[in-house]
C-alpha cells in the first residue's frame, strides 16, 4: 500500500468513527485485508471504542466498528453475515472466491472465504448478500446453492495446507519464492517486477528483502503461504525451511 493510499484508508477511518460519535451509534467500516487491518491497528488512534469482527474467531478479513462511549463494542452489531455453498462436488477456496469477484463486486464488500465440515462459507457484507444468493449459482462449472447460514450455527474449520520443504541459498525472498513456485531466479524476479507478490500483504519488488519465520508470501493467481519454519544450514552452507501452502 502506498503512502497516499494508507492516508486516504485512515481518513476514511477517522470519518466512519467522527459519525459514530456524532451520531451517537456504531458505524462500521466495510472489511479490511491484513495489511489494512495493520496500518489501523499501528497508526490510528480511536478515541472511541472499537472492534474487529470478521464473523468468525480468526477472520483474517474484519471490519472495524467504532461504538459510542455509552455502549460495549459487541459483533451482533456487525453488517456482516455467511453464506453455505451447497454443490455436487467439492469446492476450492480459489474456485469459490473466483466465482464472487466474477459478479463484479468490490473486494471490501467480501470477508474471508472458509470451510465448514459441509462444505465452504462466504462472509461478506449484508449489503452484498441479496445480490449474492440470486446471482451466484456456478463456482467455477459447478452449479451452486446459496443461502445464509446464522453466524450462531456456523462451525469453521482451519485451513487445510500442504508442506514445501527444501533448502535455500539464503533467505532473500527471491530464493524463497524460487522454491515455493518451483522457478529460477530470474523467474522469481519476473513476479516481483510486475508486483505480483506480497510479504505480509504489502506489495514487495525487492528480491533482496530478507524474511523471517512466521512472514506470509502471497502470489497473485498462485495462492498464499507461510514461512513456516528455518530449520538450519546444511555442511554446504544452504538453508532448509518449510513453508506451510494454503489450499
Amino acid at each position: 500500500m502506498t503512502v497516499v493510499e494508507e492516508k486516504l484508508l485512515l481518513a476514511r477511518l477517522a470519518d466512519l468513527e467522527r459519525q459514530a460519535e456524532r451520531g451517537n451509534k456504531p458505524c462500521f467500516s466495510r472489511f479490511l485485508d491484513p495489511g489494512e487491518i495493520r496500518i489501523f491497528t499501528e497508526k490510528m488512534r480511536p478515541f472511541l471504542p472499537t472492534l474487529l469482527w470478521g464473523g468468525y474467531e480468526d477472520a483474517e478479513r474484519k471490519m472495524v466498528g467504532f461504538f459510542p462511549d455509552f455502549m460495549n463494542p459487541d459483533i451482533a452489531g456487525f453488517p456482516l453475515c455467511a453464506l453455505r455453498f451447497s454443490a455436487a462436488e467439492p469446492l476450492g477456496h480459489r474456485t469459490v472466491l473466483g466465482s464472487v469477484m466474477g459478479l463484479g463486486l468490490e473486494r471490501n464488500l467480501i470477508g474471508d472465504v472458509a470451510t465448514e465440515a459441509t462444505g465452504p462459507l462466504l462472509f461478506t457484507c449484508e449489503a452484498a448478500r441479496e445480490y449474492l444468493c440470486m446471482n451466484l449459482t456456478r463456482a467455477g462449472k459447478i452449479p451452486v446453492k446459496v443461502t445464509e447460514a446464522p453466524i450462531a450455527t456456523i462451525s469453521v474449520l482451519p485451513r487445510e495446507w500442504l508442506p514445501i520443504s527444501g533448502t535455500v541459498a539464503s533467505l532473500r525472498l527471491d530464493c524463497v519464492l524460487g522454491l515455493l513456485m518451483g522457478v529460477s531466479r530470474a523467474g522469481a524476479e519476473d513476479l516481483l517486477k510486475h508486483e505480483m507478490v506480497s510479504v505480509n500483504f504489502s506489495v514487495c519488488t525487492k528480491g533482496s528483502s530478507l524474511l523471517s519465520a512466521g512472514d506470509v508470501l502471497s502470489v497473485r493467481k498462485f495462492g498464499r503461504a507461510e514461512l513456516l519454519e528455518i530449520c538450519g544450514e546444511t555442511k554446504k552452507g544452504r538453508i532448509r525451511i518449510i513453508l506451510k501452502k494454503y489450499i
